[in-house]
């Protein structure tokens, strides 16, 4: 828990609770200091928006009585920096305001500019994330993607090469680019049958291994087969040299 305020938290809370009791009674009665200066406190975690950040955005808003604070449209602008995936912003009685915040877990590029998050979200930040797959599908379709990258993903450990890409297109065909530039067309279905079948007799197989070291493509759209064409100018990944070799 993080706070721009030299009380803890706790105690503001506690206190709270006290003070609530007897407003119950006397609320009418009671209103926090008008002059008072407004505190922030901030709560949840967040690598790319740091508290300074949160706090110049919401100072404009705090420059006014408790109980004129907008916290709808602090929320909103809170809620428009693009790595926050999800705000909640409250009065902090008697004088204060709570700003929740958390940040959207970056797990894959998505299209020319965007961050795919682990919710299935789609972002857009200044700069994206380094080291990430890049990924690709139509609007809303970012967890079917990631999902059937984990899936592919996970039948090519142990053989030397990665997903290095994914997109699945409009028209609901899948392709996908290995780490080595080799790019592989999927189809529309079956993809971890084809796959699997990939593994199996084009990676496991020197012969086949020293065919496709310099091929553009492999197309598995074949029922008990695949096809091999084009050419590549990639440089082969150190772990693929010592699988192939």
């Amino acid at each position: 828990m993080k706070w721009l305020d030299s009380r803890r938290l706790r105690d503001v809370v506690l206190g709270s609770v006290l003070v609530m009791g007897v407003a119950a009674c006397t609320w009418q009665g009671i209103k926090p200091d008008q002059t008072a200066p407004r505190r922030l406190y901030i709560s949840g975690k967040s690598a790319h928006v740091s508290d300074r950040q949160i706090a110049s955005i919401a100072a404009p808003y705090l420059k006014t009585s408790f109980f004129d604070v907008d916290i709808a449209a602090l929320q909103k602008k809170l809620a428009s920096q693009p790595w926050l995936a999800d705000v909640n912003v409250s009065r902090r009685w008697p004088d204060g305001v709570l700003v929740h915040v958390d940040e959207h877990k970056a797990v894959a590029y998505w299209g020319t500019n965007g961050v795919l998050g682990a919710d299935g979200k789609v972002f857009v930040p200044d700069t994206r994330p380094e080291g990430l797959v890049q990924l690709d599908g139509p609007a809303a379709s970012g967890q079917k993607v990631y999902e059937q990258y984990q899936q592919l993903s996970g039948i090519l450990v142990g053989h030397g090469v990665h997903l290095a890409s994914l997109a699945l297109d409009r028209r609901g065909a899948w392709n996908a680019r290995l780490d080595n530039g080799l790019e592989l067309r999927l189809g529309r279905d079956q993809l971890a049958e084809r796959m699997r079948r990939f593994v199996n007799f084009a990676l496991e197989k020197s012969a086949a291994q020293q065919a496709l070291a310099s091929a553009g493509y492999v197309d598995l759209r074949y029922s008990d087969g695949f096809a091999v064409g084009g050419s590549r100018t990639a440089a082969i990944t150190p772990a693929h040299q010592e699988k192939t070799g």
